[in-house]
């Protein structure tokens, strides 16, 4: 699938799936869960290790920011960048002191700068093949010495994946098998039953 298509595509079945007759009221929905996940979000949490800025790259309405913020030990200053107009403005609702930081924007096309974020979220699924490598760079690039970049998907996406790809033998068993084999290798592996997650720090 080209690009372009790739991109509208997604983002029409992703806004069918969490707005579609969604007054706003069901805040669990613009992320992909029925209820709030706290077993998941903890996973991402145990990650925390110091304070800094911390990015969502495809982050709903920011629940999982939200959750981050307000249970770390550590103080986060929070950024979130998500295609779904809906989602950034409910995500401003849920974190209104940092309206400001929380963007519409496709996450291959946002500047993130560099050394910019101590913790980077990522979930390389919502990125076209052909913008893998570049998007890589752009996140090795923008986060600080230190931190760390948080590659996951989650194991139902994995599970799609795997039976999509079946015919051809690829098997995907974890984040890493989505993501050039340079960078894969790198990652410390983290299992959860609902989760898989690499991380990648210097």
């Amino acid at each position: 699938m080209k690009k372009d298509e790739f991109y509208h595509t997604k983002k029409q079945r992703l806004w069918n799936m969490y707005w579609k007759e969604n007054d706003g009221s069901d805040i669990f929905r613009p992320n992909g869960f029925s209820e709030y996940p706290y077993e998941v979000y903890d996973v991402f949490l145990d990650l925390i290790d110091r304070d800094g800025k911390v990015i969502d790259l495809g982050c709903g309405n920011g629940l999982m920011l939200r959750h981050l913020t307000t249970e770390c030990k550590h103080k986060l200053i929070p950024y979130g960048i998500d295609f779904i107009a809906e989602s950034i403005k409910q995500a401003k609702v849920i974190l209104p002191m940092y309206a400001e930081n929380f963007k519409v924007e496709n996450i291959v096309d946002t500047d993130l700068g560099v050394s910019s974020f101590d913790f980077i979220f990522f979930d390389p699924y919502h990125v076209h093949c052909d913008d893998m490598q570049r998007m890589i760079d752009k996140l090795l690039k923008a986060y600080k010495p230190g931190g760390k970049i948080v590659f996951y998907t989650y194991k139902d996406v994995l599970q799609v994946l795997t039976l999509l790809h079946f015919i051809k033998l690829k098997w995907v068993k974890w984040v890493g098998d989505l993501l050039p084999r340079e960078i894969a290798k790198k990652l410390k592996r983290i299992d959860h039953k609902e989760v898989s997650v690499g991380v990648y720090e210097t």
